[in-house]
């Protein structure tokens, strides 16, 4: 994947030399256009040398997503939760449309994202999982980053869900994003026993007024919420607590869609309509989640790195299954340009 990954890196080089991409960012602008391209970031933000938090999750240097913004609306109509949720009723989107969402709910959001959106007079959609909002705790995959990057052994234990050895020598990334995998997948998974365990095992200091102190650092405030719809972006769901909804019972389901739903219209005042499901993970063959999604009220449901969707209706779209390129620091710009001008590149 990685060597399929570069040779599509190349490609596009190639192909921005020559001018092609140039040439059908110029007539996508101009033309009507087959696709209908969403990008998913999660955090706009340099990574230090020490980062203590997950690395996966920051998507864009400021500098790299003030570029992104500046090309996209160059040659895009950029939409938002009301073009979406009309055009999953049926409706039509205006020419060449690009979607600029975000997930999770971090504080550079609104220090850092915000002000290049409006600076380009773009909009972006915000999902956030309200319950880490308003409780001002660590979202568990950087509490699990934290920990182990943290931690001065080479090798712990844990006993729950069952016996599991996380070695610690050497890069830490392997393990992190193994001990990421095992919540991501787990049923029924006492998640907050789970990471205290997995502390003690570390032997990393983990209090609550310490969790305190660094959600409050990473992530926003409902006031920072607030200002990102006052200044006319969309504040949308992604759950209370991002537990991925396969794993979870159908109460839990339940309390995770309505509950976060019930969150943002309290704090916001206006009406949720549009999903993003934690971690991405598409509901497209899960009748029953499908279902809790439409019986919680939602409009539209939003998967992640699953691609471009087609504007052409066909039995291919799925208002619950919206697909969406998901960004990566780094990401050479010939490269995106050439994603978004020809998206077979990006599959």
């Amino acid at each position: 994947m990685v060597g399929e990954v570069s040779r599509r890196v190349q490609v596009a080089r190639w192909l921005e030399r020559a001018g092609v991409i140039e040439g059908f960012l110029r007539l996508r602008a101009l033309a009507p256009s087959p696709w209908l391209p969403i990008l998913s970031y999660h955090r706009v933000a340099p990574l230090p040398p020490d980062h203590a938090f997950e690395d996966g999750v920051i998507d864009a240097t400021p500098e790299e997503f003030d570029r992104q913004v500046a090309m996209v609306t160059r040659y895009f109509n950029v939409i938002g939760s009301e073009e979406l949720c009309a055009w999953a009723e049926g409706g039509k989107l205006p020419p060449n449309p690009l979607a600029i969402t975000f997930d999770d709910g971090y504080r550079d959001n609104h220090a850092a994202a915000l002000p290049i959106l409006a600076r380009h007079g773009a909009r972006a959609i915000f999902f956030v999982a309200t319950a880490y909002v308003t409780e001002r705790r660590l979202f568990w995959w950087d509490r699990i980053a934290y920990l182990l990057k943290r931690s001065a052994r080479e090798r712990i234990e844990v006993d729950y869900p069952a016996p599991l050895v996380v070695e610690l020598k050497g890069d830490r990334a392997p393990a992190i994003s193994a001990v990421r995998r095992l919540v991501r997948d787990q049923p029924g998974l006492d998640i907050e026993r789970f990471l205290v365990e997995l502390g003690r095992a570390a032997e990393v200091a983990f209090d609550a007024a310490t969790e305190r102190r660094l959600a409050d650092e990473l992530l926003m405030t409902w006031d920072e919420v607030r200002a990102l719809r006052a200044a006319g972006m969309d504040v949308e769901s992604h759950t209370r607590t991002h537990r991925v909804l396969q794993t979870l019972s159908p109460g839990e389901i339940k309390a995770e869609l309505s509950g976060s739903r019930a969150d943002l219209e309290r704090e916001l005042g206006g009406k949720v309509r549009a999903l993003s499901y934690p971690v991405g993970k598409a509901i497209a063959n899960v009748p029953a989640i499908r279902e809790a999604v439409r019986e919680a009220g939602y409009q539209i449901g939003f998967s992640n790195a699953s691609g471009v969707n087609s504007r052409w209706r066909s039995s291919r779209f799925d208002r619950f299954d919206v697909r969406r390129l998901s960004m990566e620091l780094g990401l050479p710009h010939p490269f995106f340009r050439g994603m978004l001008a020809i998206p077979f590149l990006s599959a």
